[in-house]
């Protein structure tokens, strides 16, 4: 190929600009791909993480509409909730209803507790609630849910997340006033009203 030719070729093929948009594409792919699978994750995400604060909030709301509860309706009520995570797998999440009762020294002891898939502190347990619900002579129906959350994709979130585990607290609303200090309380079937924790 003579000199001239191969330069004019050159010329030729630095002033084509057929295939461009091609180049580009394949080098923007990698970087969209990564995006839309790490959006994807992340998403998924957000949405599980408010359906289990959706959970908490109704497990803590069913439990204060009643006067009394027993083993059984307890575990409607978490059968009840955790219909809220369709369309996501509900055999990742645990739960616990909790009564507190706050005696007049303002201190916090929980009266009955009832776990599904998880640990439920212990009757008559001091615990920490904050100082808007730790009103002295009340009580509380504390509700807990966490999700174990696996990512779908899993290339750009590599690992799973606990979602959830905090607290969701509500007043009992047609509670009984019972104890020794007469608290209005959720009573639990077969339990003695709190303060008298025996």
């Amino acid at each position: 190929m003579p000199k001239k030719t191969g330069l004019r070729f050159w010329r030729r093929f630095c002033r084509n600009r057929d295939g461009v948009a091609a180049v580009e594409f394949a080098l923007l792919l990698p970087v969209m791909l990564i995006t839309y699978t790490g959006m994807v994750d992340v998403v998924q995400l957000v949405m599980v993480n408010r359906k289990v604060t959706q959970l908490t909030s109704a497990l803590s709301d069913l439990t204060a509409r009643v006067q009394s509860v027993s083993s059984t309706d307890v575990q409607n009520i978490f059968n009840a909730a955790r219909s809220i995570l369709m369309p996501y797998d509900s055999d990742k999440v645990t739960m616990v209803i909790a009564s507190v009762v706050i005696d007049p020294a303002g201190v916090a002891k929980v009266c009955w507790s009832e776990p599904r898939d998880g640990t439920a502190p212990a009757r008559g347990t001091s615990i920490t609630i904050p100082d808007t619900y730790r009103v002295p002579g009340t009580s509380v129906i504390m509700a807990r849910a966490s999700y174990e959350y696996t990512p779908i994709v899993g290339y750009v979130l590599t690992k799973s997340f606990t979602l959830g585990d905090s607290p969701i607290y509500a007043r009992p609303r047609n509670g009984v006033a019972g104890g020794t200090n007469n608290i209005e309380q959720v009573v639990r079937t077969g339990t003695n009203p709190c303060p008298l924790y025996n």
